[in-house]
């Protein structure tokens, strides 16, 4: 299998655990994406084999960078037609974005069989373009408008250390997530609540891009700042609640682990993603809503939080009842079982044809 991932961890996680349940299941898997890459870095990390293909981000960009996405498209689609021709694998799976557009065009034009997941509730540009003739695009969660093609909801797949979401958390522990790349906004009212509520503690997650700025911010002591990690997981054990942006697979990894959440989603996010993710998020019970524009009134909504722990008991139930932490062996096993049908079609009918 070739397994097209890169950009930011909301793609490049759950490509993760589907590639390592994969390859328990007997796969090789040749991890696809950019060069100087967290998608490189996870993958050699993991021991999968890698190679690099040119892409850059398209939308919301300039004129220039516009031209300069388009040649690296032009690039990057002939390289993966040389892989994929090179390569010959049974199948293509790919969890959209910019990174895998050029792939995914160069499988149309050789006829593998592709699949795509799809972490948020409106699909992505890249995903809605290529879902009429996948296979089968895995959900996760039920999309906000109706979605082409073939497709299950089977949710975001996580690696195997979010299965079980257990918590030992103190009761007074909030944790702050603003995505591997950062949010200053997010990070600036955490270090503004921290100040305000010195009886709770605070982990920041700021992201490798933010980490020094909010440190040199830090001026209370109830702070422990993480500029970034692979294990999300240690820090989950420990949140009595959370505050986060919507991306879908971190609300995928919350939910697994039963964690009240307050959400403020990413404004700027493409189709406004992150705004349909938290509102099914919160029309469930797991979380609370607050616009960005309102971060004056985190600090009132995180103590309220904290000092009602029978709401925050109702949000863990309302979570758990939502999660799917076995998305990654089921989707593995329904890749496998599609191909292998696929494969076993294809011999039939080259069996009747030599019959004839």
């Amino acid at each position: 299998m070739v397994l097209g991932a890169g950009g930011t961890g909301g793609h490049v996680f759950p490509a993760l655990a589907l590639g390592l349940e994969l390859r328990d299941l007997g796969i090789d898997v040749l991890w696809v994406g950019r060069e100087s890459s967290l998608e490189k870095q996870v993958a050699v990390e993991s021991g999968f084999a890698f190679e690099p293909l040119a892409s850059a981000g398209f939308y919301g960009e300039g004129i220039g960078h516009k031209a300069q996405a388009a040649w690296l498209l032009c690039r990057g689609l002939l390289q993966a037609i040389s892989l994929l021709r090179r390569v010959k694998p049974s199948g293509v799976v790919a969890t959209g974005g910019f990174a895998t557009a050029a792939l995914l065009a160069a499988t149309e034009f050789g006829g593998t069989p592709y699949f795509l997941l799809e972490q948020n509730c409106i699909p992505g540009r890249v995903t809605g373009f290529f879902a009429p003739r996948a296979r089968e695009t895995f959900l996760a969660f039920l999309s906000a408008k109706p979605f082409p093609g073939a497709h299950s909801v089977t949710g975001n797949p996580l690696r195997r250390e979010f299965r079980r979401g257990e918590r030992s958390d103190d009761g007074k522990t909030v944790l702050f997530i603003g995505g591997s790349l950062g949010a200053q906004a997010l990070n600036v009212a955490a270090l503004d609540a921290a100040a305000a509520l010195t009886n709770l503690n605070f982990i920041i997650l700021t992201g490798r891009r933010d980490y020094e700025f909010v440190r040199s911010r830090v001026s209370s002591k109830n702070v422990e700042l993480v500029e970034f990690t692979s294990h999300p997981e240690e820090l989950y054990r420990r949140a009595t609640i959370a505050v986060s942006r919507a991306g879908g697979v971190v609300l995928s990894e919350l939910v697994a682990f039963g964690i009240p959440a307050i959400l403020i989603p990413f404004p700027h996010a493409t189709d406004r993603h992150q705004d349909a993710n938290a509102e099914y998020l919160a029309s469930v019970g797991a979380a609370s809503v607050l616009d960005q524009s309102r971060l004056s009134g985190l600090t009132s909504l995180v103590r309220t939080l904290i000092d009602d722990a029978p709401r925050r008991q109702q949000m863990e139930a309302a979570a758990r009842s939502v999660a799917k932490p076995e998305a990654a062996a089921v989707i593995a096993r329904r890749i496998v079982e599609a191909l292998s049908r696929g494969q076993e079609s294809s011999m039939k009918s080259e069996a009747r044809m030599t019959n004839e």
